[in-house]
């Protein structure tokens, strides 16, 4: 067990040496579990970090909390962040209750004994990532992706894998077998085939990314996708997670388009997009302890590379034009983030 006092204090030393926060000390505390709070200069913002719990934030006033850091910080505006912390499990009903005080999105709550991160607001994907990049903590302040409350923010996620389902249902309908698919059903049913983009057919790029030839290839790439999708859904959004996936998606069925003559079905280009997202997320932390993750992802790339050019009927083109359009989406969307490189 360990105090909430310790962890705040560990918390913001280890901001402080690690990611160039600074702490304030403020003479309010209706709602907060610490005096003190993290802060970070930013080029047009001040990034404020705050502690409550589960018993204060009930007593927490978001407006007069911000307009009173505002009267310190009166240079520029500030970019507020809530650090709930708690002892106990938490369920859904918990988090909706944050929306009656508006600030379900600028908060993440943390069990401080287990000390993980099981839910994260949209808005404070910055400051999670620094506490989650810290050296030290890294091992122990994480993403749990397999907790139930965490893997609840991974909605998108769970529709895209719901929609490849139910479009594989159908198949397996039309087609009169669970296990394989007719390829004239899949072409009915929008694979890419190249005739037909030539002839306007243009959907297909898009429709292509929700087929599957059988089974085993759909719980393959279900499989891969509910690994790796939750954590760049975490990290950047819903709106901005489906940006990286269509995109991958789409310029996977270019590429496929474009290099290859065959019938081409699958999730697994945006799933390679969605690979090539987590590689930025990993090169981007590779200085604050993450060169391990980095590592991990690029052998992980190089092996499902090789293995797709060692096995047959295995679109390459489409898995390289998807790692292609992850990278650059991910690229692009942390510049305009102004996120450092």
């Amino acid at each position: 067990m360990i105090g909430i006092d310790n962890f705040i204090k560990d918390i913001i030393e280890k901001l402080m040496s690690t990611n160039n926060y600074n702490v304030m000390e403020i003479n309010t505390n209706t709602g907060l579990e610490s005096n003190w709070i993290a802060v970070k200069d930013k080029e047009d913002f001040y990034n404020v970090l705050i502690f409550s719990s589960n018993f204060a934030i009930k007593n927490l006033d978001k407006e007069y909390i911000e307009e009173y850091i505002k009267s310190l910080l009166v240079d520029k505006p500030i970019n507020l962040n809530i650090a709930i912390l708690m002892d106990e499990e938490i369920d859904g009903s918990f988090i909706n209750s944050l929306d009656s005080n508006l600030i379900k999105d600028i908060s993440f709550i943390v069990d401080y004994n287990n000390r993980n991160i099981v839910y994260a607001g949209e808005g404070t994907r910055n400051i999670v990532e620094n506490i989650v990049s810290v050296p030290e903590q890294r091992e122990n302040i994480y993403y749990n992706e397999n907790d139930a409350n965490s893997n609840k923010k991974a909605t998108i996620t769970k529709i895209i894998i719901g929609i490849n389902i139910f479009m594989y249902l159908i198949t397996a309908f039309l087609s009169g077998s669970i296990f394989t698919s007719d390829i004239k059903v899949l072409i009915f049913l929008g694979a890419k085939v190249n005739s037909f983009i030539n002839n306007g057919e243009y959907y297909r790029l898009i429709t292509a990314m929700f087929l599957h030839g059988g089974l085993i290839h759909l719980a393959l790439n279900m499989y891969a996708l509910n690994a790796i999708g939750p954590l760049v859904e975490i990290y950047f959004g819903k709106a901005k997670y489906l940006i990286i996936y269509f995109i991958s998606g789409i310029l996977s069925s270019y590429f496929s388009y474009l290099f290859s003559s065959s019938v081409s079905i699958g999730a697994s280009g945006a799933i390679f997009g969605i690979l090539g997202a987590t590689l930025i997320i990993a090169y981007t932390n590779r200085k604050k302890g993450g060169k391990e993750f980095l590592n991990n992802i690029i052998s992980v790339i190089v092996v499902n590379l090789i293995l797709g050019f060692s096995i047959p009927n295995v679109d390459n083109f489409g898995h390289i034009g998807g790692l292609i359009g992850g990278v650059i989406i991910t690229f692009v969307l942390f510049l305009s983030d102004d996120y450092p490189l």
